[in-house]
């Protein structure tokens, strides 16, 4: 195609440059350096994308429109990377966007739909109901430090000789201290089920 023939074409059809089709855009954000061609793949779809932004409401207080419009980019680029145009050129745009409208309608529904009572200090308690515990209070009377060492060892599976040279101790050393912190850790809980 000749630049003078682009020129009679309407400004929705133009391929992003004069050099570069829609089709080879695509192909060149897939192939290439998406840091490259992202940028370019996105100021050539900014009519498009203004117009799907404006059709977006936000669904939450903690949605902006700058959000929204981050997520149908995000969308856009998503879908460019791995779609393989089946259509004239001049409607890849168009369709590039506007699946990544519907994503993005199909998220901010789904956002709306789930919405939930969002608490604050200010909602006060049903008189005479009693919060419910969420964790066992009698894990606060088990030293720090013991808790520590067992949730480095029983949780994160941090081996018994790093932690040894850590505290430059023996292996064997290390093991007695886990075991003491564990055998502390249960009579501190027994304790607390007593004065229960």
């Amino acid at each position: 195609m000749e630049v003078p023939e682009l020129e009679t074409l309407p400004a929705a059809t133009l391929p992003p440059t004069p050099e570069l089709s829609w089709s080879a855009l695509l192909a060149a954000y897939r192939l290439g350096p998406k840091e490259r061609w992202s940028g370019l793949l996105v100021e050539s779809l900014g009519p498009w994308l203004t117009n799907a932004r404006k059709t977006l409401l936000a669904s939450a207080l903690y949605l902006d429109d700058e959000d929204i419009a981050q997520e149908l980019v995000l969308e856009v680029l998503a879908m460019a990377e791995r779609w393989d145009p089946r259509c004239e050129d001049c409607w890849i745009p168009r369709r590039l966007v506007e699946y990544a409208e519907d994503q993005v309608r199909g998220s901010l529904k789904r956002e709306r739909r789930n919405l939930g009572l969002e608490l604050t200090d200010e909602i006060e308690a049903p008189p005479g109901e009693q919060p419910e515990v969420l964790f066992d209070s009698r894990l606060g009377l088990v030293a720090a430090a013991d808790l520590q060492l067992i949730h480095r060892v029983k949780v994160l599976g941090e081996p018994v000789e790093i932690l040894a040279a850590e505290a430059g101790i023996t292996p064997r050393q290390m093991r007695q201290r886990v075991r003491n912190a564990r055998l502390r850790a249960q009579a501190a809980i027994s304790a607390g089920d007593g004065q229960a």
